[in-house]
């Protein structure tokens, strides 16, 4: 018994080390995400994490635990809007509200008091959606676009890992508490930024500070909703700059909060999670206060005069596939763009693509390849790599002498020496740009922006795990204090009872043991 207790406390103890020893950054941080420097601090806040992302670019401007998953809440909707606006061309189709709509969601979430049967317009219920997070509006669009919950999610995550959005799991299309349901700032940053880039609806719904929903089959009287986000509406949050966003509450996410605002040219998204006893409306107001007094300045990030490619051109020789010539690449003009003063340049990282097997005739001009520009993993722009002069097909030979000449011209015997596209005397580059150092600019640094983008989670699409290490802990340690204590309690009596026997012999020799 006292060896069983024994093996009982250590694996208390053994479960009580395992919640430290779970990782707590599931994920490397990407080399390319990092905080621009800044010319001044960014101001103080309380939230668990929070991102400031270029709207236009993608990039990160600031971040603070911005890859940590945390719980959304409601700005899941987010998410959901975006899927059902990629399969809805139609936003007049009426959706029907099932049973399972209504009554699957808690009473004291957010609603809109639509009945079972009722129908509403798409459009009505995206603004629904957005304006009031009605939870059963949410359930019945999933519903609509997908035939059923289930199938939405998978949408749902599908659409995330589409983005890059990979430290992203939904359970539903509400936002509400599930295990394993988890975003980051950062994930909801580029989801907010997709729907703001695709649909100028969204952008519109999420401006709109209240919106009337006509009467229906069962209300006679029409709704009136007014926006959850008082960044857009008359009172002490509101900030003409904000063009819109969506907020979210529960027990376990505490606020969050994305917003969508454009001040002087310049569009931003701030994400705010985990705002527990915070305002996130002032807490946003003062990260864009910080965010647009950044100071920007264009850059050269692409320079056409310094970088060149050079490919091989085929033509068929004898029946024979052969290279005829060495064809210089080149970008027409600068790559430019609006970057924070003091940018790092070196920072920047270029995607090569060049068409292969360039085969004869190529005009002068022929688009021929780009380089895609990055930075953080966000493609900054491209720009097209250009054939610098023409090559026409080989003449054909008219006898076997001119027919050698050919065959040793196009194998790279060719007496031309004056040619510096001639087979024979172009340098064979391999995979690499031809590039020449810069004192002002740095080399071109290539790499696959896929690869670097989506980086594995150590978890992975496990709806019953959650991922963040507070929730580990938070069931582990106490149970493993309970099998210890447990354990100890069963030791002490042990030894008690043996140290209260007391042992008799009587006066047939045999032993007996009382207990005082």
């Amino acid at each position: 018994m006292k060896k069983t207790c024994f093996v009982i406390l250590a694996a208390a103890i053994l479960l009580l080390a395992t919640a430290y020893i779970l990782p707590y950054d599931y994920m490397d941080e990407n080399p390319y995400i990092a905080a621009v420097p800044a010319l001044h601090q960014p101001p103080p806040y309380e939230a668990g994490a929070v991102v400031i992302m270029c709207a236009d670019t993608g990039m990160v401007l600031y971040g603070h635990e911005y890859h940590t998953t945390l719980y959304p809440a409601s700005i899941t909707k987010i998410m959901t809007a975006l899927v059902v606006l990629d399969h809805v061309q139609d936003l007049s189709e009426r959706i029907e509200f099932s049973y399972h709509s209504i009554f699957s969601i808690p009473r004291n979430s957010s609603h809109i008091s639509m009945d079972v049967g009722e129908t509403l317009t798409v459009n009505q219920a995206l603004n629904a959606l957005m304006i009031r997070s009605a939870n059963e509006v949410a359930i019945a669009l999933a519903e609509h676009v997908a035939g059923s919950e289930e199938e939405f999610v998978r949408l749902m995550n599908a659409r995330a890992q589409s983005l890059g959005a990979v430290n992203t799991y939904f359970t539903n299309p509400t936002g509400l508490p599930g295990v394993g349901h988890v975003t980051t700032a950062y994930d909801m940053a580029l989801i907010k930024r997709e729907a703001v880039r695709l649909f100028p609806i969204y952008t519109n719904i999420i401006a709109t500070p209240q919106f009337a929903i006509p009467p229906t089959e069962r209300q006679p009287e029409t709704r009136f909703l007014n926006t959850t986000n008082q960044m857009i509406r008359p009172g002490p949050y509101f900030d003409d700059r904000v063009i819109g966003g969506k907020t979210g509450w529960t027990h376990a996410a505490g606020n969050t909060l994305v917003t969508y605002a454009a001040h002087e040219g310049r569009r931003l998204i701030v994400t705010i999670l985990q705002s527990n006893g915070t305002d996130p409306f002032r807490e946003t107001t003062a990260l864009l206060n910080f965010a647009f007094a950044l100071e920007y300045e264009d850059r050269v990030v692409f320079n056409a005069a310094t970088y060149t490619r050079i490919v091989p051109v085929y033509a068929t020789v004898n029946d024979e596939r052969t290279e005829i010539y060495r064809l210089t690449l080149q970008a027409p003009n600068d790559k430019t763009a609006s970057l924070p003063a003091n940018f790092d340049l070196t920072r920047l990282r270029y995607n090569l693509t060049v068409q292969e097997n360039i085969t004869a005739p190529i005009r002068a001009g022929d688009r021929l390849g780009t380089v895609g520009i990055y930075v953080q993993n966000v493609r900054l722009g491209e720009v097209a790599l250009l054939a610098q002069s023409a090559v026409p097909l080989p003449a054909a030979p008219t006898n076997t002498q001119d027919n050698n000449a050919a065959t040793a011209s196009a194998s790279g015997n060719s007496p031309d020496t004056n040619n510096p596209h001639a087979a024979n005397n172009a340098p064979a580059t391999g995979n690499t740009v031809a590039d020449t150092p810069d004192a002002d600019y740095p080399q071109l640094v290539l790499y696959d922006p896929y690869a670097a983008m989506h980086y594995p989670l150590a978890y992975p699409n496990l709806p019953g795990f959650t991922q963040h290490r507070e929730q580990w802990t938070s069931l582990i340690i106490p149970l493993g204090l309970l099998v210890a204590g447990l354990s100890f309690s069963a030791l002490v009596l042990i030894t008690r009872r043996k140290r209260n026997r007391r042992h008799v012999y009587g006066a047939n020799g045999l032993m007996y043991r009382y207990k005082y």
